[in-house]
């Protein structure tokens, strides 16, 4: 079925290669759950899996900033860090930004 309804789709198959991408998905669809060799070699760039739930994911902080006490959000360690650091970026200081 999702190969007929792929195939009627308007797709330019001489931009793909004479191809039809949908059509190709929907091939790739396996109803008994096994993966790709693709999906195999993503699961192993994510790595083991940290937690079902945002929420439950123990490298993001649950400590709220409260300035009247003066305490400070908790920031996982080096997380802008290395943000900045993709970017060719070395990070000033808290007390050097004026």
């Amino acid at each position: 079925m999702c190969s007929f309804i792929g195939a009627q789709a308007m797709i330019d198959t001489d931009k793909h290669g004479g191809r039809n991408p949908l059509v190709e998905l929907a091939a790739a669809i396996d109803i008994f759950g096994h993966k790709t060799d693709a999906e195999r070699e993503l699961d192993e760039m994510r790595g083991e899996r940290v937690a079902d739930r945002l929420e439950d994911d123990p490298r993001f902080a649950k400590v709220a900033a409260d300035p009247a006490q003066g305490v400070e959000a908790a920031n996982g360690p080096g997380s802008f860090e290395a943000l900045a650091s993709m970017f060719g970026s070395a990070v000033p200081g808290p007390e050097s930004v004026n």
